[in-house]
């Protein structure tokens, strides 16, 4: 118990002396949790969703739509059929444009009594039900065309008032909600309108429509065994009859995420690379402080596997955290993510085992990768070298020195910084590989066609690939934001590290820009080769998930490369310029790094 408490007491004293640290790393491994969390929950929230939906409207579990104009044959056959457990009575509905707002879509208008049907029973979520004159408009769709209660819509000529907003199960999400059409039809893009029975006859005058029939079985899993044995050829008759299964709305409901839940798993794991860069490039400033503490440690009678627990205590217990903090925000915003069209009734709900499985394992997976080899490298050291307070010898390239030597000076001094950390380039080279893969993703999908984010009649998926930019965007710009802040912290601490050598340098002669040039050079020498990784496998990655890529062009990629490029120079400059305004006399008598 004593051990576990020292272990606490100097994890806890150690975060409140250096909290910058701490917020770095949990911010850093909380957003790869996150997006990897929102992604693997996305299609349990969309379950969720519509079985909710389903239970509060009295979804049906077979819809039957018919061109015949008399229903009631085909009604009496239904209610005949062993396996039915409950019919709603035939809907009247037919296909038609409707405007409003400066928008026209198309629609499909059904027509309801003013008293709750036994099945699909549409959920009023604002205003009222429907009532002569008055018209109901599902919610996903109205959020599209931005419809309130108390806005027009004119139908067939003739203008409703919008008395109320409502959702159902019997269609899929906007824009899929349109089952008015007939034969020869597969897509079935449109939205949905309810109005009175009356209303719905009178605004379709001469066009012709379909007859709807709800059911609910017996056995709600049995619905393709139903289907197949009631609607034989034999039994179908000359009637055009179409069928469509709960199990099958569910499905077109969850194709809304098709590409925003990859790009968000991907994202995850993209993420965590850029988290595992900031957390090699903490433990690596830490490495003199680690290595001291592991000799004080010494001292006093610890041994190594002591050490070690002491120097990744405060590790893990920021692991802990990040790992709570990623699952929480990944679970509220999985509902959002997975009713983007405003189609379902969303409720938070805990996440799957699997999906907690699988964020602790990236959790400890990125915080062992980036801090257990200075760890172990600290309590494996001996007492006297640990205490001298160097973290590691300078490595001599004499063949380096002279391959290198008529270079120009800031050139010169930049390779050979790089070559003394070569850890630290691996790290720039992943970080840039990591942000060029998605920003080249991102532009693969913004070339790509049909992926148009606003309304239009004609492009009814727009809600769909509003959700798939949003989700890219939105990893891309957390990606982003991390990377600058790694190459900012890489940039500082190669210029603390080096500090001494730098100082003999300028002493020698080197000018202030000199050196800013020689750090830039540092960090730019192995961004080149995380760019011609990273923009191919952007662009691979992307056609893995959405086989109808096009290529983006030449000029947006080159300007993409020149762009990080430039970031990671400018925001190298920075630190080092902040370096070279300290006298050379002042670092020479620093402790060394």
């Amino acid at each position: 118990m004593g051990r576990l408490l020292l272990i606490w007491r100097l994890a806890v004293r150690d975060m409140r002396r250096r909290p910058g640290e701490s917020v770095m790393f949990v911010v850093a491994v909380t957003a790869a949790i996150a997006s990897l969390t929102l992604g693997l929950s996305a299609n349990d929230a969309v379950t969720t969703a519509y079985l909710k939906t389903r239970e509060a409207t009295a979804g049906p579990d077979i819809v039957a739509i018919t061109t015949a104009k008399d229903p009631s044959g085909l009604a009496g056959r239904l209610e005949r059929t062993p396996g039915v457990a409950e019919q709603a009575d035939p809907v009247f509905a037919f296909e038609t444009e409707i405007r409003t707002n400066g928008h026209t879509a198309r629609s499909a208008i059904e027509g309801r009594g003013d008293q709750p049907a036994e099945v699909d029973q549409p959920l009023v979520t604002s205003g009222s039900w429907v009532r002569s004159g008055g018209a109901v408009v599902e919610r996903g769709f109205a959020q599209t065309l931005d419809l309130h209660v108390g806005d027009r819509v004119t139908i067939s000529g003739r203008d409703y008032p919008v008395v109320g907003l409502a959702i159902s199960a019997a269609t899929p999400v906007y824009p899929w909600n349109d089952w008015a059409q007939g034969p020869g039809t597969s897509d079935y893009g449109g939205g949905r309108i309810w109005l009175t029975a009356a209303d719905t006859r009178a605004a379709a005058g001469d066009t012709p429509g379909v007859h709807l029939f709800h059911l609910k079985l017996k056995d709600p899993a049995a619905t393709l065994r139903w289907r197949e044995t009631v609607f034989t050829d034999e039994r179908r008759g000359s009637e055009w009859v179409n069928t469509h299964h709960w199990q099958g709305i569910l499905r077109t409901d969850a194709s809304m995420i098709k590409f925003a839940q990859p790009a968000l798993v991907v994202g995850g794991w993209l993420l965590a690379s850029a988290a595992l860069v900031t957390l090699a490039a903490l433990a690596a400033v830490r490495a003199t402080r680690d290595n001291r503490r592991a000799g004080l440690l010494k001292a006093v009678g610890a041994g190594p596997g002591h050490v070690a627990a002491v120097l990744l205590a405060q590790y893990l217990l920021l692991t802990v955290v990040a790992t709570a903090l990623g699952l929480t925000a990944g679970t509220l915003a999985a509902p959002e993510l997975a009713d983007p069209g405003a189609g379902l009734l969303n409720t938070v709900s805990g996440p799957a085992t699997d999906t907690v499985v699988a964020a602790v394992f990236l959790a400890v997976l990125v915080s062992l990768a980036g801090t257990l080899g200075p760890v172990v490298r600290a309590a494996r050291s001996s007492t006297v070298h640990s205490l001298a307070g160097s973290a590691q010898l300078s490595t001599h390239h004499p063949r380096l020195n002279a391959m290198t030597a008529y270079l120009p000076t800031a050139l010169l001094v930049g390779v050979r910084l790089l070559a003394r950390r070569p850890g630290r380039a691996a790290l720039t080279a992943i970080g840039t590989a990591t942000t060029s893969l998605l920003i080249t993703a991102v532009l693969a999908f913004h070339a790509a066609p049909d992926t148009s984010t606003a309304y239009a009649p004609d492009n009814p998926l727009a809600a769909r690939n509003l959700v798939t930019s949003q989700a890219l965007h939105g990893v891309t710009l957390v990606l982003v934001a991390l990377s600058a802040l790694n190459t900012i912290f890489l940039g500082w601490s190669t210029a603390v590290q080096a500090r001494r050598a730098l100082a003999i340098t300028r002493t020698l002669g080197a000018t202030p820009r000199q050196v800013v040039t020689a750090l830039c050079a540092a960090q730019l020498l192995p961004a080149l080769p995380g760019l011609v990784v990273g923009m191919p496998s952007g662009l691979l990655v992307y056609w893995l998930v959405s086989p109808e890529m096009a290529m983006p062009p030449t000029t947006w990629l080159l300007a993409a490369a020149l762009g990080v490029l430039l970031a990671v120079g400018s925001l190298t400059a920075l630190p080092a310029w902040t370096h070279t305004r300290t006298p050379a006399g002042r670092a020479l008598n620093a402790e060394p790094a």
